[in-house]
């Protein structure tokens, strides 16, 4: 999904949603950045138009799938934007687009969510009775109240969201070469599912440049710091994509 008009942009950033989102999450983003940069957005299965779609709780079938649909897009110079398990996404997604042999990215941005290869020692929801599962959602501060509040918004959203969090808890990482190109690594202050340590392994992951930066807030700092996370993207894609230049 193109998050505003065409235009003639010099690169374009492809952005995965955190678990229960859509591509909606990104839709204000599109305001905030510059014209040479193009943000898109990923729709996943059984949310927005896509509703009567069975969610997928594969992150493998789920990077496939996302690889196939962008073939059209990497004319330009690209990069790869997810924030908790769109992080994860966006991770075996670049590594799908490497086996494919196709155009890679230029750079990966991962928010809120601690390095593939670190094991996952958080308490797994996906398989609760459904009051302890959105318990164990609401603690993340994740879904807004007024929908977890409505039952009948619950029952649309809830089988996309249990999928989400079995995407994450169900992952297993398989050791490959690190990737080529850098990756920038963001982090909330007091997250509780990502400490300082676990966000900088992504530096293992990767044979170029490698940034850590870190804003004040919990899981979904994003939100509150969104323009300071915008601008250190323009930034970090301006410093590794020669034909972006001072843009």
């Amino acid at each position: 999904m193109r998050l505003r008009p065409p235009s003639q942009p010099l690169a374009r950033m492809i952005c995965v949603p955190y678990a229960g989102a859509g591509a909606n999450a990104f839709r204000y983003w599109a305001e905030l950045l510059p014209a040479w940069l193009e943000p898109w957005a990923v729709r996943l299965p059984a949310r927005e138009t896509r509703l009567a779609e069975p969610p997928t709780s594969r992150v493998e079938q789920i990077a496939a799938a996302i690889a196939a649909e962008l073939r059209d897009l990497v004319v330009l110079p690209y990069c790869l934007y997810g924030h908790s398990m769109g992080a994860l996404v966006c991770f075996e997604l670049a590594r799908e687009l490497r086996r494919q042999g196709v155009a890679q990215p230029v750079h990966l941005f991962v928010s809120g969510r601690r390095a593939p290869q670190l094991p996952d020692d958080l308490p797994g929801i996906c398989h609760l009775p459904r009051d302890a599962f959105i318990a164990a959602v609401r603690a993340l501060n994740g879904i807004p109240e007024g929908v977890l509040a409505e039952p009948g918004l619950m029952e649309f959203i809830e089988p996309a969201l249990r999928a989400d969090f079995a995407v994450c808890e169900e992952y297993r990482f398989q050791p490959q070469p690190p990737l080529a190109y850098g990756i920038s690594a963001f982090g909330g202050d007091a997250d509780p599912t990502t400490s300082a340590g676990q966000l900088a392994a992504w530096r293992e992951q990767c044979a170029a440049e490698f940034v850590v930066r870190s804003y004040p807030g919990d899981h979904f700092f994003v939100h509150a710091e969104h323009a300071r996370i915008l601008a250190a993207i323009c930034s970090d894609l301006r410093n590794v994509c020669p034909s972006i230049g001072g843009r």
